[in-house]
Order: structure tokens, then sequence, then C-alpha cells
């Protein structure tokens, strides 16, 4: 006679795609439930929003203080700037992610940012050294990106 126990079975069903869901393909990284990537080609801020897409993710959302810290230590172990999600290209002085057009609900500013330098600085990025703050850039400029799946 075949006995079954329904416990084994949904501890079965509902671990493995939690599993499967938390590891991150070769050349990302994980955190929390986020994989990232930090780029080594270096791009405008919407052909880099275009890559991301091209790949399943978006350039990175910065929710917490927690997600900035990790982000500034991926972004120190590597050099250069690297762009991040945010715009006010849509509403000036208005920031939100881009891809989900929110509004920040975490910032991380250098001082005096942002400052629309040249009333031309719409896209956000950060870099080595920074220690985890942002500051508003020309969105023509070519430099890395970070993608977040």
């Amino acid at each position: 006679m075949l006995s079954f126990d329904i416990r084994n079975f949904l501890s079965i069903t509902v671990f493995l795609p939690l599993y499967v869901g938390a590891s991150c393909r070769s050349g990302w990284v994980e955190y929390e439930t986020s994989c990232y990537y930090f780029s080594t080609d270096s791009l405008n801020w919407r052909d880099a929003s275009n890559d991301c897409r091209a790949h399943s993710s978006e350039l990175v959302i910065i929710d917490s203080k927690e997600e900035n810290a990790f982000i500034a230590g991926g972004v120190n172990n590597h050099t250069g700037s690297f762009w991040l999600d945010g715009s006010d290209e849509f509403t000036e002085g208005t920031w939100e992610w881009a891809s989900n057009g929110e509004p920040f609900g975490f910032t991380s500013w250098l001082p005096h940012e942002p400052s629309n330098n040249r009333h031309d600085e719409d896209c956000l990025m950060t870099q080595k050294g920074y220690n985890g703050k942002w500051n508003d850039y020309g969105c023509s400029h070519r430099i890395k990106f970070i993608c977040e799946q």
C-alpha cells in the first residue's frame, strides 16, 4: 500500500522555487532577493538602461540604506563611475526611478547635489570614493552601470 505525507510534498513545492530564485547567473552578485551586475563597459545612460533590459534587468533602484551600502561596496571594488536608474529628465528637480516612475523613497546625495550643473545633469550616478553618495550627471556621458534583477 502506498502512503503519502502531504507535509513533505508541500515543503518540496514551496522550498524549491525559493532556492532556485535566489541564485544569480555567472558574473552577477547576490544581495537579499536581487542579483546585481557591475558592468565593465561604458555607455550613456539610455544605452546602459537598454543593455540592462536586454539582460532581463533594469538599472539599479536603491531602496534602502542597507542596499546603498552594498552597492557602495561593489562600486569601491571597481574603478570609475556607475549609472543608477534615477532621473529627473521628465520633470526637472523631480527625481524618480526611471524604470517604474516611482519617486525616491531613500536618497544619498553628495553635499550640494543634485546641482543640475550647466542645466544638463538629469541622470543619477555614483563612483568609487563617493562612499555611497550620489550625484546628478549628464546622461550623454559614457560610464559604467549597475543592473539589478
